[in-house]
């Protein structure tokens, strides 16, 4: 798979090396990983020297956002290895931010050039305008910390898609009434090289404010539909899988053809793959319900997930046709001893069953949660109680009676 935007890369300079000059184009900002980098302008012949920037620090952005010359120039004080961010990653985020944010973010960068420049003028160094720079440039260190670390860990996701770094595993959905397994949930995992093992919710949330997570997801479907046709060849032809799609890939109009193809190409069918959306991104736009109705007119099923964390309004079940939902773990947690869980779980339950869905209960961890959620009907369960995720070769490794 290839990456939408060329792999993050790094660049090493020695001490003295100049990195760019003042009045350049701003191809590229930089990170600083090693060294220490100076930040400097000329002042009537003499080298004036701005900061001096320590490793994780972000410089040269500002002339990829407003696309003027460098306003200053910059060189390695040490021997320096820089990462270089692409003008696409800063644009991004600027054009997908918030409307008034970036009208804030634009009015800041004009008025810190012009700040920059009328100190540049100056016949003498101004103490009062040197402190207030100094103060607003630590104060912007502080509030880019994240920002860095995230533009930092989208490109490594880059190298992890180009060098196969991802993996699934696969947590059981059983039959509440027996316990056998009626299919699999496939979960993305990442042990990064540089960071150990990175949390689904961090890395899918950077992937998720970018296009990222278009090659991701399609990693994820591909490899999932390849272990399912084993699995059904090894245990049952009607086992199912799940994926979790996300709002970038509901809004591709390519993603139900693609998928379409990718099933038929690995000799499946539609209505053994499941599709699990969370309440905010199957229900903000209007292209919701089209969306809907073209993926359960090519037989795949709707799995609402999270059911009752989210915006949980009764119309949305009202106007759209959902073939599941997920009760979510926070509800499970306090089955046996809360009774509002319980009687929360029995709304979600009563209700859906009489709209004609069926219901998986997520994060069940005790036979005590098991046996309150048989007792009110609930039809499938995941979680702990049964089997913690799991590498494909340990699923195929599992006993032929665990299946129905």
């Amino acid at each position: 798979m290839t990456p939408p935007n060329a792999l993050l890369t790094t660049r090493h300079y020695r001490a003295g090396d100049l990195i760019f000059s003042q009045g350049d184009r701003g191809n590229y900002a930089y990170i600083v990983e090693e060294g220490q980098v100076e930040i400097w302008t000329e002042l009537q012949g003499d080298r004036l020297v701005l900061n001096i920037l320590q490793p994780g620090s972000l410089f040269g952005e500002l002339a990829l956002v407003d696309a003027k010359p460098r306003s200053a120039s910059a060189s390695a004080l040490t021997d320096c290895i820089l990462s270089l961010v692409t003008p696409d990653q800063v644009n991004q985020r600027i054009d997908t931010a918030d409307p008034i944010l970036r009208l804030l973010l634009l009015v800041v960068i004009g008025h810190f050039r012009s700040e920059s420049n009328n100190f540049r003028g100056t016949d003498e160094p101004s103490p009062e305008l040197d402190a207030a720079l100094t103060k607003a440039k630590l104060s912007f260190k502080e509030r880019i910390t994240d920002a860095v670390d995230m533009i930092r860990l989208e490109g490594e996701m880059q190298e992890a898609i180009a060098k196969e770094q991802f993996h699934l595993m696969y947590q059981p959905i059983v039959f509440m009434n027996d316990l056998r397994i009626e299919g699999f949930e496939a979960l993305i995992r990442w042990q990064s090289p540089k960071r150990g093992f990175v949390r689904p919710d961090v890395f899918i949330e950077v992937a998720e404010a970018t296009d990222l997570i278009i090659p991701i997801g399609q990693w994820v479907i591909e490899q999932g539909l390849k272990d399912l046709k084993s699995l059904q060849t090894k245990f049952n032809s009607d086992l199912l899988m799940s994926f979790n799609i996300v709002g970038r890939q509901t809004n591709n109009e390519d993603f139900i053809p693609w998928l379409l193809a990718r099933v038929d190409h690995h000799g499946l069918t539609p209505n053994k793959v499941k599709l699990e959306i969370i309440e905010r991104t199957l229900f903000s736009g209007d292209s919701s319900a089209p969306w809907i109705e073209n993926c359960r007119s090519r037989g795949f099923a709707l799995v609402l997930d999270d059911f009752g964390t989210g915006y949980s309004s009764l119309q949305y079940l009202n106007e759209y046709k959902i073939d599941r939902v997920k009760i979510d773990k926070s509800f499970v947690d306090g089955l046996g001893t809360n009774q509002n869980s319980e009687s929360i779980c029995s709304a979600i339950l009563q209700l859906s069953h009489a709209l004609g869905m069926t219901v998986v209960a997520e994060g069940i961890e005790t036979q005590a949660q098991l046996e309150v959620l048989r007792s009110l009907g609930c039809d499938y369960g995941q979680g702990y109680l049964f089997s913690r995720p799991l590498p494909f070769d340990q699923v195929m490794a599992l006993p032929k009676d665990s299946f129905r």
